[in-house]
C-alpha cells in the first residue's frame, strides 16, 4: 500500500457523506493496494461513520477545531503525503486551488467536475463522474456503512425521523403521531425517535401524547451511538435528513418523505423508497409540499413495500 489517493468531498452534512460514500468505495476498489485519504468537513461526522470502513484509511478535516486549513497548510499536506491521484467532487473557480496544489506537489492525475458550475442533480453527477473517471458502468446502488452486526435486533421496530434542517422540510408532528398509531396497529412495537436537540419540543409532544408507547430518543447520543441503535431496527420513516441516509446505508427499508428537498438524491441507494406528494414525480428545494403528504399515503407505501 505505497501509493496514496486523495478524495475531496467538502459538502458539509452527514447525509452528504452517505450519498458520496458509494463513489468513495468505487474509487478504492478501482485503486487496489492504494491508501485512501478523505478530505472532508467535521460536520459529516466521518470519524464516527467510517470507524469500521475497510476502504477509507485516513480522514482529514479541512475545518478541524473550527479552523479552516489555509493555503500553506494545504500545501504542506499535499507535499508531505505525495498523492498519486486526486479525485475532487467539486465545481467552480474557488476549487481550482486543489488542481494547483496537485500540480506543484507532483500529483500524477487530478479528476474534478470542472471550472463552471452547472445545474445538475448532485447524485447523478457523481455517478456519471465516476463512470467516466474510473471507466466503469455503475449498476450497484447499495451505499453501505460498515458497522458490526448487532447481536440483538429490535423486533418490529421503526426509526421515526423527526429531524430536519428547517420546518419547511419537516412533516407535521400530528402526522408523525398518526403514523405511529397506525404502525402500532401493524404490530410495530418499538419506536426510535431520531432527532437532535432542536427537536426537543417535538419529542416531548410525541411522547406526551403517546405515553404508553415504547420510545427510545436519540437526542443525547453521538452519531456512533445513534448508528448502533438504528442498526437494530427494521424500517425508517421520516424526513430527508442525515439519519435517513444512515438508515438506508445500514440496510433498513427506508421510507423518505420528500416535499421540499431533491427527491432525485434518493437514487444512490436502493434501500430508499421515496414518498412524494400526490401528483408530483419530482421534488426540489422550495417546493413547500411536506404537508401535502398524508398519513394514508405513507401507510399505503408501507403496506405495498
Amino acid at each position: 500500500m505505497n501509493k496514496k489517493i486523495l478524495i475531496i468531498q467538502l459538502r458539509p452534512g452527514l447525509g452528504d457523506l452517505c450519498m458520496f460514500l458509494p463513489r468513495c468505495h468505487e474509487i478504492a476498489k478501482a485503486n487496489k493496494d492504494c491508501k485512501i485519504y478523505l478530505l472532508t468537513k467535521q460536520n459529516t461526522k466521518a470519524e464516527q461513520v467510517l470507524k469500521y470502513d475497510p476502504y477509507i484509511n485516513e480522514i482529514i478535516f479541512i475545518d478541524k477545531d473550527k479552523k479552516k486549513m489555509d493555503m500553506l497548510s494545504l500545501f504542506k499536506f499535499f507535499k508531505t503525503e505525495k498523492f498519486y491521484k486526486v479525485y475532487s467532487y467539486q465545481y467552480g473557480p474557488k476549487y481550482l486551488k486543489y488542481l494547483f496544489l496537485s500540480k506543484i506537489s507532483g500529483v500524477k492525475t487530478f479528476f474534478f467536475y470542472g471550472v463552471f458550475k452547472k445545474k445538475e442533480d448532485m447524485v447523478k453527477k457523481s455517478i456519471s463522474a465516476n463512470e467516466k473517471w474510473l471507466n466503469i458502468k455503475i449498476n450497484d446502488f447499495s451505499g453501505k456503512i460498515f458497522y458490526p452486526r448487532p447481536i440483538n435486533k429490535y423486533p418490529k421496530s421503526v426509526v421515526v425521523g423527526i429531524g430536519a434542517s428547517g420546518d419547511n422540510k419537516r412533516w407535521p408532528v400530528e402526522n408523525f403521531i398518526n403514523i405511529i398509531l397506525e404502525l402500532k396497529k401493524l404490530k410495530f412495537d418499538k419506536f426510535i425517535l431520531a432527532g437532535g436537540k432542536g427537536e426537543k419540543d417535538i419529542l416531548k409532544q410525541i411522547i406526551t401524547q403517546l405515553p404508553s408507547f415504547n420510545f427510545i430518543s436519540l437526542e443525547d447520543l453521538n452519531v456512533e451511538q445513534c448508528i448502533v441503535q438504528i442498526s437494530k431496527c427494521e424500517i425508517f420513516i421520516g424526513n430527508d435528513t442525515g439519519f435517513m441516509h444512515v438508515s438506508a446505508c445500514l440496510g433498513l427499508r427506508t421510507y423518505c418523505l420528500y416535499g421540499d428537498t431533491p427527491s432525485n438524491d434518493s437514487i444512490y441507494n436502493s434501500n430508499i423508497i421515496p414518498i412524494l406528494p400526490p401528483g408530483m414525480d419530482k421534488v426540489y428545494h422550495d417546493d413547500l409540499a411536506m404537508d401535502k403528504i398524508t398519513t394514508e399515503r405513507v401507510l399505503e407505501f408501507i403496506k405495498k413495500n
